[in-house]
């Protein structure tokens, strides 16, 4: 056999060998993406993170656990949204507290070409109280309390 006809044959073989890598490597970073972070409870991102869980979970009596005092004890509830992502995008220390930068992904009803996604920044505002942070303002988006909307 001529070196010309072998070299289509190798050519097929290394793009086959190619395109099976590819479909390996994505399938192991499926599987093996893990869950979210957990962060710790006594961190601003922790706070952040299970009163957002708490809300997103409908359950608005551990959401209120993660807010100021002054909040929580005259709560006026207000309704969220069912199906949400939080995202972190960044937290910063302040004089008094922290400020923690979220992306909210709020998803409505599927329709013909997927689902229906909105995103937009918040920021909540937290004070540390003693050896914790408590939430003193929140997003619109996942404010449990009308007086927690900045």
């Amino acid at each position: 056999m001529s070196d010309d006809a072998r070299r289509p044959r190798w050519a097929l073989i290394a793009l086959i060998a190619a395109v099976a890598l590819v479909v390996v490597i994505a399938l192991v970073a499926v599987f093996l993406r893990g869950n979210p972070v957990q962060y710790a409870e006594d961190t601003p991102e922790g706070v952040v993170q299970r009163y957002s869980q708490a809300v997103v979970d409908g359950d608005l009596d551990t959401a209120l656990t993660y807010v100021v005092a002054e909040v929580a004890d005259t709560c006026d509830r207000i309704e969220t949204p069912d199906q949400m992502r939080v995202t972190l995008v960044k937290t910063t220390q302040t004089g008094d507290g922290a400020q923690v930068d979220v992306r909210i992904t709020t998803v409505y009803d599927s329709g013909p070409l997927g689902t229906n996604e909105y995103s937009s920044d918040g920021t909540f505002r937290l004070v540390t109280s003693g050896d914790s942070s408590l939430i003193e303002s929140a997003p619109w988006e996942l404010a449990v309390c009308s007086e927690m909307q900045r």
